[in-house]
């Protein structure tokens, strides 16, 4: 299974991709968040009061749903680990006439059975008339539970993004302000960063600091890794400052080299399970028609191709199932990293 995560919104998209020329859709999961657990089912955050949340387990077999654990406040934006131990979460700021004219987020960090507010800042009013977007927001917590990274990269709304230890709730590592993108390894807590198209990929860890990756380009946009951790998956420009020629890539981490997929206007690539990807088809449009300044836009055709070779082949989605083109239109903020079964 994969499941696939919205780029600023707590929408998820759950997928059978035993076959990944042929998925099924299993479930959409919208306004909280949600976990993988097992091969068969997942868990969510369901707010009860100002004071409690369930997280519930959901068996997708049966239907059948139980309360895994209760939280002793309201959360439905939130990461956490599989023993509810450590729980990050964010709630709405209401916005005033000073310091929150558009609201803005509070950020918690409940451990040792202990709640408290990390910091709170302000939504800015901004837009970006881009490809992409802003940047979403960041609140991750490393695999062993030891580090939270968190903040908002959108001109310095939070100042720049943070590296919290969850043992004493005090920053390990405040990160370059041009840090744009964030996440953690599949295990322990080495941390990936990206400042910016013309800026070579890094990493970090409390125990090295700040080091460069060998032989990785910038990750420019929505970068994810495989279910096994050995590859990144990501797409840039081939003209970055005329944001002009979408690719798509995958950097091998034991090769130390990223290598183009395939030379067309493709974008949003991601792993869907082992050596399986995923990514959508771009074509060209009169930027003014179709309100898009740098020229091209998805289609909503989606394409999978196996990492080990051979070419790339439509995927065959049931009616209503496409992740990017339900009934409504074609939406690719739907089409994100996010999480796999088996985890590796």
């Amino acid at each position: 299974m994969v499941l696939l995560q919205s780029r600023y919104f707590n929408q998820q998209q759950l997928y059978d991709v035993s076959d990944p020329l042929h998925p099924r859709l299993l479930c959409r999961i919208s306004y909280t968040s949600a976990h993988l657990f097992t091969g068969d089912t997942f868990e969510y955050l369901k707010p009860v009061s100002a004071s409690e949340t369930d997280v519930m387990l959901r068996s997708l077999g049966s239907g059948h749903e139980s309360v895994a654990g209760k939280l002793p406040f309201y959360a439905a934006d939130a990461a956490w680990l599989p023993d509810q131990s450590v729980v990050a979460y964010t709630i709405p700021v209401a916005p005033d006439n000073a310091a929150y004219p558009n609201g803005g987020l509070a950020v918690h960090l409940y451990a040792h059975q202990q709640d408290s507010l990390l910091l709170s800042y302000p939504i800015p009013a901004i837009d970006c008339i881009c490809r992409f977007g802003l940047p979403p927001q960041i609140l991750a917590l490393s695999p062993d539970g030891q580090y939270l990274v968190e903040g908002w990269p959108i001109h310095g709304a939070s100042g720049p993004l943070a590296v919290y230890r969850v043992s004493d709730r005090t920053i390990a590592k405040t990160l370059d302000p041009a840090v744009g993108s964030a996440f953690w390894d599949k295990a322990g807590h080495r941390l990936f960063i990206g400042r910016g198209p013309g800026d070579a990929e890094q990493s970090w860890t409390p125990e090295t600091g700040v080091t460069g990756l060998t032989g990785a380009p910038g990750w420019q946009f929505l970068a994810g890794q495989s279910p096994d951790g050995s590859q990144v998956a990501y797409t840039a420009y081939l003209d970055s400052p005329a944001q002009n020629q979408l690719r798509v890539y995958v950097y091998d981490f034991k090769a130390g080299t990223a290598r183009m997929l395939i030379d067309k206007l493709r974008s949003q690539v991601l792993f869907v399970k082992d050596g399986w990807v995923w990514y959508l088809e771009e074509a060209a449009c009169d930027p003014a028609a179709c309100n898009a300044p740098w020229g091209t836009q998805p289609t909503g055709k989606v394409f999978a191709l196996q990492i080990s070779g051979g070419g790339e082949t439509e995927v065959t989605f049931a009616i209503e199932e496409n992740p990017v083109a339900p009934s409504d239109g074609i939406n690719p903020v739907l089409f994100g990293p996010g999480e796999f079964w088996p985890t590796t």
